[in-house]
C-alpha cells in the first residue's frame, strides 16, 4: 500500500505530533487485533475514530480560516492549510488532506513559493495514489517532476520518478516502471538518502517480480529489508516483510510466506498505523485463501475491510471484498458471497482496476454456474476471461477457463468444452513451468547471497593471513638490523624473534584451517544447490498428482520421438487414454476419491507398459502413452492389456457394481499417414471420442 511521502526537510508540526501521540495511545492495545473473538468492527475502531476527528476539523476549517485571514495574510493561511493537510494525513483522512494540499498549492502559486508548491504536489501525488485516482496521480507526478527540474530539487525529482514508476506498474507498463525506478534509485544514492533508497529498492523489486525475474526481485527486496534494519527508527519494515512474503507466496514456499506475513503484522502493530495494518491483514487473508484456511482468511479480510472502509481506501476495499467472497465460497456460504462480489465489481469498474474486475466476474460466474444459471455464468465468465487475459493474470485466467469448460459441458457444447479444457491445460502447464522456474530463481538468489557472504568471509581471512605474512617478513628484516648490535644482543633478538615467528606461524596455520573450513562450507552449499536444482527440474517435468510426466515434457519428448521415427522409417504408436464418466465419479464420491482413481490408474498403467514407453498427463482425466517402434497390432495388444488391468484393479475401489473403466484411442504414424505432432494427436483424439461414443471401456484404432 502506498505510504504518505514526506520530504526530509519538513518535520512534523507540534499540533500534528500531539494528535499522533493521542492516536498512538489509543492504538496501544492492538496486540490482540488478530484474535479469534475480535469482531471486524473492532479492527476499524481506531480508524473510524480518527475519521470522526478529521471530519470535525474539516467542518471547522472554513470558519477558522475566515477568522484568522486578516491577521495572518496569504502566507500565514498557506502555512495553516499545510498544517491542516499534515494533520488530516496523520488522521488517515486522504480525501480531506488532499483538499488541504490543493489550497496549499493555490497559495504557493499566488506567492511564487517554489518550495511550497513542490511539497504540495508531492503530497497530492501520494494521496491520489492512495485513493486510486491514478490519472490525477500521474498528472501531479508529471508537474512535480517539471517543477523539481526547474528548481534543481533533486530530492523532489527522485520522489516524482518513484511515483511515475508506481503509476506505470499499476497500468501494466513494466519497462517504463523499471526505467523510472532505476532513475529514482540513482538520485536517492546521489543524495545519500538511505531511507529513500530502501523504498525505491522495494518498488523496483516489485517491478522485477511482475516482469518474472524472481531472483532479482527477491535480491532487491532483501536488500531493502537489510537497509531498513540498519536505519532503525520509524523505517517501514512492515512493507518489506509483506513484499518478501508475497514473493514466497508466488513460488509456493508456504512456510517462508507465513513467517514473513507474521513479521509484517508484528511490524505494523509496532508502528501503530491502521493503514499499514490493513495492508498486512489483506495480503495475509489472500494467502490464507490460497492455502485453504478460509476461516482465518475471512476474519483477516473483514478486519482489513473495516479499517480501509474507515480510511476510504477504495482499491483495497475492492480487493478485500473479493477475498471475503472467496472465503465464503470455500465455506459453502454462496448466498453471502454475492453482495461483496457485486460491491467489488462496482469499485473495480469505477477505478478501472482489472484485477478486481476480473476476479469479481470470475467468482460471480462460478456462483451463477453452481446456482444453475448457465446464461449468466457464461456472460460473467466470458467477460472475466477477456479482462484477465488483458491484465495477464494467468492463475485466475486458468480457473476461468476451467469454469467456462463446465458451462460448455452443462450446455452440451462438447467441442467448446474441449477447447476450453485445452486452453486451461496449456495455461496450467505454463504456470507449472513458470512456478518451477521461480522456485529455482529464488533458490539461486538465496544461495548466491550465501555464497557471496562466504566469499567475503574468505577474503577477510585472506587479508588477515596476508597481514600476518607481512608482519613476519618485517620481523625477519629487523633481524638483520640487529647484527650490528653485537653477538650477545643478536642472540637475544633472535630468540625473541624466533618465539614471535613461531606464534605467527601457529596463527597462520589456524587461519589457513579456517579458510579450509569455509571452503568446505561453500562446497556443501553448492552441492545442496545442485541437488535442489535437480529436484526442481524433476518437479517441473512431473504431474504432482499422478507421478506421470506433465503435458509440457510429454509433448517435447513425443515431438522428438516422432522426428526420430520419421527420419529412421520406424513406426510409432500413440494411445489417448480417457477415464470414463470421470465427472460422475467426482460428483458421487468427491474430488479426493477422483484424484485417487487417477493416481491408482496411472500406477497400474506404468506397471504394464514396457521399457522405453512413456506415460504423461495430457489434461484433466486424459493421458497419453507413447509407444516407440510399435505398429497398430502391437499397440492394440498393449492398449487392451492396460484397459483390462485398470478395470480389474479400480472397480473394487467404489464398493459398487458399476465398473471403473478407461477408453483408449489408438493412432500410429504409418496407419494414420500423419507426419506432424498435431496431426497424430488429432487422430488419437478422434479415435478416443469414437471409443466413448461406441459405449466406452474399449480400444478403438484410428480410421481415416
Amino acid at each position: 500500500m502506498p505510504s504518505y511521502h514526506r520530504s526530509a526537510k519538513h518535520g512534523p508540526r507540534p499540533l500534528t505530533a500531539l494528535v499522533l501521540a493521542a492516536l498512538v495511545s489509543g492504538f496501544g492495545l492492538v496486540d490482540g487485533l488478530y484474535a479469534d473473538d475480535l469482531t471486524p468492527s473492532s479492527a476499524g475502531k481506531l480508524a473510524a475514530s480518527a475519521q470522526t476527528v478529521a471530519q470535525a476539523i474539516d467542518s471547522a476549517w472554513e470558519t477558522t480560516d475566515n477568522l484568522v485571514a486578516p491577521l495572518i495574510g496569504p502566507r500565514g493561511r498557506m502555512l495553516y492549510a499545510e498544517a491542516v493537510g499534515e494533520l488530516q494525513q496523520a488522521l488517515g483522512a486522504p480525501r480531506q488532506s488532499a483538499i488541504a494540499w490543493k489550497r496549499v498549492a493555490a497559495f504557493a502559486e499566488r506567492l511564487g513559493d517554489a518550495g511550497a508548491m513542490i511539497l504540495a504536489l508531492d503530497e497530492a501525488t501520494a494521496l491520489a495514489l492512495v485513493q486510486g485516482d491514478y490519472d490525477a496521480a500521474n498528472a501531479h507526478a508529471g508537474l512535480l517532476l517539471d517543477r523539481a527540474r526547474a528548481t534543481g530539487d533533486v530530492a523532489a525529482q527522485a520522489a516524482a520518478e518513484g511515483y511515475l514508476g508506481v503509476f506505470a506498474r499499476r497500468r501494466g507498463q513494466l519497462e517504463s516502471a523499471r526505467a523510472h525506478q532505476e532513475t529514482a534509485l540513482s538520485l536517492r544514492r546521489a543524495l545519500r538518502d538511505r531511507s529513500g533508497e530502501a523504498q525505491v529498492l522495494m518498488n523496483l523489486g516489485t517491478v522485477h517480480r511482475d516482469l518474472g525475474d524472481y531472483a532479482r526481485a527477491l535480491e532487491l527486496q532483501l536488500d531493502a529489508l537489510d537497509l531498513r534494519k540498519t536505519l532503525g527508527g520509524a523505517e517501514r519494515l512492515d512493507l518489506s516483510y509483506r513484499n518478501i512474503a508475497l514473493l514466497y507466496r508466488e513460488i509456493e514456499d508456504t512456510e517462508q510466506a507465513k513467517t514473513n506475513f507474521k513479521a509484517a503484522l508484528a511490524a505494523s502493530m509496532a508502528r501503530h498505523d491502521p493503514q499499514s495494518l490493513a495492508a498486512a491483514l489483506g495480503s495475509y487473508a489472500s494467502f490464507s485463501n490460497d492455502i485453504g484456511d478460509a476461516e482465518s482468511a475471512l476474519a483477516m479480510a473483514r478486519q482489513a475491510l473495516a479499517i480501509d472502509a474507515s480510511l476510504g481506501n477504495r482499491p483495497y476495499i475492492g480487493l478485500e471484498q473479493v477475498e471475503i467472497a472467496r472465503a465464503l465460497i470455500k465455506l459453502g456460504r454462496d448466498s453471502e458471497a454475492i453482495a461483496p462480489l457485486e460491491q467489488a465489481l462496482a469499485i473495480g469498474r469505477d477505478l478501472r482496476h482489472r484485477e478486481i474486475v476480473g476476479n469479481a466476474l470470475l467468482y460471480l460466474g462460478r456462483l451463477a454456474l453452481r446456482a444453475g444459471d448457465e446464461k449468466t455464468a457464461r456472460e460473467r465468465l466470458d467477460e472475466a476471461i477477456s479482462v484477465l487475459t488483458e491484465a495477464k493474470l494467468k492463475a485466475p485466467l486458468s480457473e476461468a477457463y476451467g469454469a467456462r469448460e463446465e458451462v460448455a459441458q452443462a450446455r452440451g457444447e462438447l467441442g467448446s468444452a474441449l477447447a476450453y479444457a485445452h486452453r486451461r491445460n496449456d495455461l496450467r502447464e505454463e504456470l507449472l513451468g513458470t512456478r518451477s522456474g521461480r522456485q529455482l530463481a529464488a533458490l539461486k538468489s538465496r544461495y548466491e547471497r550465501a555464497e557471496a557472504d562466504q566469499r567475503i568471509r574468505l577474503l577477510s581471512l585472506d587479508n588477515e593471513v596476508q597481514s600476518l605474512r607481512l608482519r613476519e617478513q618485517a620481523l625477519l628484516r629487523n633481524i638483520g638490523i640487529g647484527v650490528g648490535l653485537g653477538l650477545a644482543a643478536l642472540l637475544v633478538v633472535l630468540f625473541n624473534r624466533y618465539r614471535t615467528s613461531r606464534r605467527l606461524n601457529r596463527e597462520l596455520e589456524r587461519k589457513n584451517a579456517e579458510i579450509s573450513a569455509q571452503e568446505s562450507v561453500l562446497q556443501n552449499v553448492n552441492a545442496k544447490l545442485s541437488t535442489q536444482a535437480a529436484e526442481l527440474y524433476q518437479a517441473a517435468i512431473t504431474d504432482p498428482l499422478t507421478g506421470a510426466y506433465n503435458r509440457g515434457h510429454l509433448m517435447r519428448q513425443l515431438d522428438e520421438q516422432m522426428r526420430h521415427a520419421l527420419r529412421d522409417g520406424r513406426d510409432l504408436a500413440l494411445l489417448m487414454i480417457d477415464f470414463d464418466h470421470f465427472k460422475r465419479i467426482n460428483d458421487e464420491h468427491g474430488h479426493q476419491f477422483g484424484d485417487r482413481v487417477l493416481a491408482s490408474g496411472v500406477q497400474i498403467m506404468r506397471q504394464w507398459l514396457e521399457p522405453g514407453d512413456m506415460l504423461g498427463r495430457y489434461g484433466g482425466e486424459e493421458f497419453i502413452a507413447v509407444l516407440p517402434g510399435r505398429d497398430d497390432a502391437q499397440a492394440h495388444a498393449i492398449a487392451e492389456r492396460l484397459r483390462d488391468k485398470v478395470e480389474f484393479a479400480l472397480t473394487p475401489l467404489t464398493g459398487a457394481p458399476r465398473p471403473l473403466t478407461i477408453s483408449i484411442g489408438l493412432a500410429s504414424l504409418k496407419r494414420s499417414g500423419e507426419t506432424t505432432l498435431e496431426g497424430l494427436l488429432s487422430a488419437a483424439d478422434a479415435a478416443v471420442y469414437r471409443a466413448k461414443a461406441d459405449g466406452r471401456n474399449r480400444v478403438v484404432p484410428y480410421a481415416a
